[in-house]
């Protein structure tokens, strides 16, 4: 495993080793480097059984018992373009596919782009900073037309957007349905990590003292 930065250029988001920092937007300048790097460290990996989170986790970083190698990757970012998240999101699953295990760390800002990609980390392995916050968002590039004749095409285009958006939260997460609803439609999904605890948009929340804790989980369970 390497420990230097392949990354040669100088953008916000990139790879050093099993180490991945998304840093900056998720745009195609940003992420060309990264994906094409994040690629061909993927696929030099070793092959291992899919990961299948099984008994108690006493903390994602607790993992000497576990074979399977951890891609870690860090998130402070305002979103940015739906194609670059694809990329992203794409590779890992093809990760999660050769056993990887995806431990994702939201340090500051998860917006947008960067909530979904947040969200997508291997059960039991997604963290938030205890300050952290989450932003549920849709998101404004798709609503431009330039023209009447472009309206029809847009709508499609924000109907199948919104659509991958919401299946994505459905399956990842615990967000009650009239409350995504309204983060997606008003654009006023700012969560703090106790509040995407709970709705099980992370695992585990790191407080200022270096300690980790899934509290908030624990006394949701309680109350069922």
């Amino acid at each position: 495993m390497p420990d230097n930065i392949i990354n040669n250029s100088h953008s916000a988001s990139y790879i050093a080793g099993s180490q991945v920092y998304i840093l900056g937007d998720f745009s195609t300048k940003e992420m060309s480097e990264l994906v094409g790097n994040l690629g061909n460290y993927i696929f030099s990996l070793p092959q291992f059984p899919v990961y299948s989170l099984s008994g108690k986790l006493t903390s994602p970083y607790n993992t000497k018992n576990i074979k399977n190698p951890i891609i870690d990757i860090f998130i402070d970012s305002a979103g940015g373009l739906e194609n670059a998240l694809q990329c992203l999101s794409t590779l890992l699953n093809i990760a999660k596919s050769r056993g990887a295990i995806i431990r994702t760390t939201v340090l500051a800002r998860a917006f947008s782009c960067g909530s979904l990609l947040a969200i997508q980390g291997t059960p039991g392995f997604r963290i938030m900073a205890h300050d952290a916050r989450h932003m549920v968002h849709f998101g404004t590039s798709s609503m431009i037309a330039c023209n009447p004749d472009d309206i029809a095409i847009r709508a499609q285009q924000i109907a199948n957007q919104k659509k991958i958006i919401n299946e994505k939260y459905k399956t990842y997460t615990k967000i009650p349905e009239n409350k995504l609803e309204k983060f997606i439609r008003c654009e006023s999904g700012y969560l703090s990590a106790p509040e995407c605890l709970e709705m099980n948009m992370c695992d585990w929340i790191l407080n200022e003292h270096g300690k980790i804790s899934n509290i908030a989980k624990k006394r949701n369970q309680k109350t069922k």
